[in-house]
């Protein structure tokens, strides 16, 4: 009735007192009888814990009739020896209470929640290899485009062409598609399986660790099964298979924790803190807020202290992507808003701003608070005169064929040639910006860069903001195409097969690869 135990030396119950005939319909050699007939001397046998497990779950290879030769055996040994087992009334009840826990863990629901369980594992496998399924096409795309395309940069690397948008798409929406359909097929399956779940944890507190484990398990799997990485290699998909091992290892504790074994209590999972949502343009929004006034009404009296602020704040807007979800705190708003605050100066005060906006770094901000100043005023104005004056010196005195011109300008660098193009003309910035490639080669990184639009990712579902990418989708007409194609090294024996977009994007995502 009692094992030592290896590690410890101490005595462990080794011993349940079973049902030859189950107490309930539906159990293993169940037979119709009364209550107190089940509960009869006749109807029990003490048996050890593993055979006490494997009598339920294989009945076809233990019938009643060979459980009750196995009793006859026993207390044919006790006549022989004419002995008790040495055990006292305190034992004799803990064998009792625990066989009773046992046969409520091993009724049928214990059995059925293992069927349950392997049911939830089929689905989620079945549905997820349509999943990867979808997931190989995209692979297979992207592998095709790169072999259509071979490009390399100056350094002789590989550059990689990725499928356009539009045949990306259809693919994005088969995935999601296919998900939708496994969350239909393996939520049901979940539901199923927690609710026989809940039904073993109510007749078996001593297995309550196992139960949430298997809970958790459960959780998890639902939720792997029903996103995917956004990765087009379906071998990506490693934390769906976590979950799926997980599911296993769970159950089967969990049955080895019911049978009595010694089993390694789960452990919770660590408790965590919700990260404090930090804005990190929180100081930059409430600096614009309190320059707002002054937008919204022209009869503020000048504050030259809030003017240098929000004008200063025009090197930090620089970074931010000129996108929908920036459009208020963005380089263009930010520099509107300065030249809002000062527009109560004095002509002279608005001649010595102009002179310093010219002198703020990156040129960026410098360009965008000039080309607001000159949209400030007519052209009887002398402070606009002047702010159109110095934004197109400043782009004359800026040799762009250094580095240094370029640093800050990777974000609104676009923004920031458009501005100079409305000043001069779109010929004058293409022909510098040839002659500063041709110049300086190596800053056809730090150009193709500067010069890519920005688009919003939006989630397929639920249409959320989830990310920001650079792109050429329209050309403009003053980036020097012809002399980037011209250092993009073998493009020149593909120019019939590929587009000068196809060739800017190519080389732009190279480039960012580089940064990242």
């Amino acid at each position: 009735m009692y094992k030592l135990s290896d590690d410890t030396g101490d005595r462990l119950l080794n011993s349940r007192v079973a049902h030859i005939h189950a107490r309930r319909k539906g159990g293993p050699r169940w037979l119709k009888m009364t209550a107190d007939e089940n509960r009869a001397f006749d109807n029990l046998v003490l048996l050890c814990i593993e055979h006490s497990y494997e009598i339920d779950e294989m009945p076809e290879l233990f019938p009643a009739d060979l459980l009750r030769e196995w009793k006859a055996a026993q207390i044919a040994e006790h006549d022989r020896l004419q002995r008790n087992w040495p055990i006292n009334d305190d034992e004799a009840t803990e064998v009792l209470v625990a066989s009773e826990s046992f046969d409520a863990l091993h009724a049928p629901s214990t059995v059925e929640l293992v069927r349950r369980v392997e049911a939830l594992r089929l689905a989620a496998g079945r549905t997820r290899a349509v999943v990867r399924s979808w997931a190989g096409r995209w692979q297979q795309l992207r592998e095709q485009t790169r072999r259509s395309f071979n490009m390399w940069d100056d350094e002789g690397n590989p550059v990689h062409v990725e499928p356009s948008e539009m045949e990306v798409r259809p693919i994005q929406e088969g995935i999601q598609s296919a998900l939708a359909a496994a969350l239909d097929e393996v939520g049901p399956a979940a539901e199923a399986a927690r609710i026989e779940l809940a039904a073993v944890r109510v007749t078996g507190r001593q297995v309550a660790p196992w139960c949430d484990a298997l809970e958790r398990a459960i959780t998890e799997l639902i939720d792997t099964a029903s996103t995917w990485t956004g990765r087009s290699e379906p071998a990506s998909d490693t934390a769906f298979d976590d979950a799926l091992g997980e599911l296993q290892r769970s159950v089967t504790d969990l049955v080895r924790a019911s049978r009595g074994e010694q089993v390694a209590v789960p452990e919770l999972p660590p408790i965590a803190n919700e990260p404090e949502q930090v804005d990190p343009l929180a100081e930059h929004r409430k600096l614009l807020d309190e320059a707002r006034p002054f937008h919204r009404v022209r009869h503020r009296p000048y504050d030259p202290e809030l003017r240098e602020r929000v004008a200063g704040a025009t090197a930090q807007a620089a970074a931010i992507p000129p996108t929908a979800h920036f459009l208020a705190i963005g380089l263009d708003p930010t520099a509107a808003l300065a030249i809002a605050v000062g527009g109560n100066a004095t002509e002279d005060e608005r001649l010595k701003l102009v002179e310093r906006d010219q002198q703020r770094l990156p040129i960026c901000a410098a360009a965008a608070l000039l080309q607001e100043a000159g949209r400030h005023g007519d052209a009887k104005d002398a402070p606009a005169v002047a702010a159109d004056e110095n934004l197109r010196r400043l782009w004359s005195e800026t040799d762009w064929s250094k580095g240094a011109s370029w640093v800050g300008n990777d974000v609104n660098g676009q923004s920031m040639m458009w501005a100079f193009a409305r000043a001069t003309s779109d010929a004058e910035v293409h022909d510098r910006l040839a002659h500063a490639l041709e110049t300086a080669p190596q800053l056809l990184t730090s150009l193709v860069v500067s010069c890519a639009g920005w688009v919003e990712q939006l989630d397929f579902q639920t249409c959320n903001l989830i990310g920001f990418d650079r792109t050429y989708r329209e050309l403009p007409p003053w980036l020097p195409v012809k002399a980037i194609r011209t250092l993009a090294a073998d493009v020149k024996a593909l120019d019939k097969g590929i587009d000068d977009a196809d060739v800017l994007n190519a080389l732009l995502r190279h480039a960012l690869s580089e940064v990242e």
